[in-house]
């Protein structure tokens, strides 16, 4: 009797042991792509298809210069652009319809009927309800860390056959950043500016969590909102953290940049000019300043954070990137994107 018993508890232990397993074999395999298959941001594995041209379909602003990077235009039936950049600059674009405005509109897609739809990895009801009615695959990517936005681009290359021009774009970014560490490797600690990047409201600050603040730290400043992460109203949606202008005050940063990717409720001007914020270092010091460009958003998530970083470094620190050089850097960008250049004027900023 007592040895069965023990038989009995060896298998319960065994079968909770496998168990046990499996879970973990399950977590791991999101992490890692099996042959002819891609893991998205948010675990799912998709079959990689056969067609040599997928269509593509998105509402979600942040996946057209990735798509645009990609040489991926021409697959494009219907898209959301944050501005008017991008159909300016891209024919393919401009005569794409439309699935909604970060909202996905069912009935919409189901009228464009796409291959796939790339959509954000933090809204897996969007994801369900397509899948549910539509029967389309929606790959889920998500860009808030340069590692994401390598991911990102090595997903949609993989799943579109376009493995080739996701890795010269990798490492092209991989090769500029490593430029920069290499130039900001010569400030001495003590004399790194604080700083902080602001979302679209006042008291709304990048958490240490998104990708705005990764850029200030590669830029070479020390980033005072590193050990912030996300809070309004429980909104996974938006990374951006609402700390109240009290704390920004304590933190009191030498340097702040307003974000571009979003439109402000406030002006740079009114920040400087308005006497509360008078005892901050960074007004008294006059560097407030907002992130180029009007039309195309060097801080949104994806490739053009390399010339936000280059901007924000030339910024602060003058001396190590000159405007001659960022100028340069800001032209050998667009011909490798656009394969052309455009004028200060109307991108919307100045070096």
């Amino acid at each position: 009797m007592i040895f069965k018993k023990t038989i009995s508890i060896l298998l319960i232990l065994l079968l909770v042991f496998s168990i046990t397993g499996c879970t973990k074999s399950n977590k791991d395999m999101k992490q890692v792509d099996i042959e002819g298959y891609v893991t998205d941001a948010s675990g799912v594995q998709h079959k990689i298809p056969d067609k040599e041209i997928i269509t593509i379909a998105s509402a979600y602003a942040v996946a057209v210069p990735f798509i645009v990077a990609l040489n991926l235009s021409d697959n494009v039936v219907a898209i959301n652009y944050k501005s008017i950049f991008w159909a300016d600059n891209v024919d393919s674009l401009a005569k794409a319809g439309s699935i909604g405005r970060g909202v996905l509109d069912l009935e919409l897609t189901a009228k464009f009927s796409p291959d796939v739809i790339i959509h954000r990895a933090n809204d897996p009801k969007t994801v369900e309800a397509v899948k549910e009615k539509l029967d389309i695959p929606v790959i889920a990517i998500a860009a808030e860390t340069v590692d994401e936005v390598y991911s990102t681009l090595d997903l949609i290359g993989r799943y579109c056959h376009a493995e080739h021009r996701a890795q010269e774009v990798k490492d092209w970014m991989i090769g500029k950043f490593s430029m920069i560490e290499e130039l900001v490797s010569s400030i001495p600690d003590d004399e790194k500016l604080t700083a902080l990047v602001f979302g679209g409201q006042i008291g709304i600050v990048a958490g240490g969590d998104m990708l705005q603040s990764w850029m200030l730290e590669h830029a070479g400043a020390i980033c005072l909102a590193k050990e912030v992460t996300s809070n309004i109203d429980g909104d996974k949606a938006s990374a951006w953290a609402n700390i109240g202008t009290e704390a920004i005050f304590d933190m009191n940063p030498d340097v702040i940049f307003c974000t571009s990717s979003t439109v402000l409720g406030y002006t740079t001007d009114q920040l400087m000019s308005d006497s509360s914020w008078s005892s901050m270092q960074a007004v008294k010091d006059e560097r407030i300043y907002q992130i180029p460009a009007k039309i195309d958003s060097w801080d949104l998530p994806g490739i053009s954070s390399v010339i936000g970083t280059m901007w924000m470094l030339h910024t602060m620190y003058p001396n190590l990137m000159s405007s001659e050089q960022l100028q340069a850097e800001i032209d050998e960008y667009y011909m490798f994107m656009f394969s052309k250049t455009f004028e200060q004027d109307y991108l919307g900023y100045s070096v």
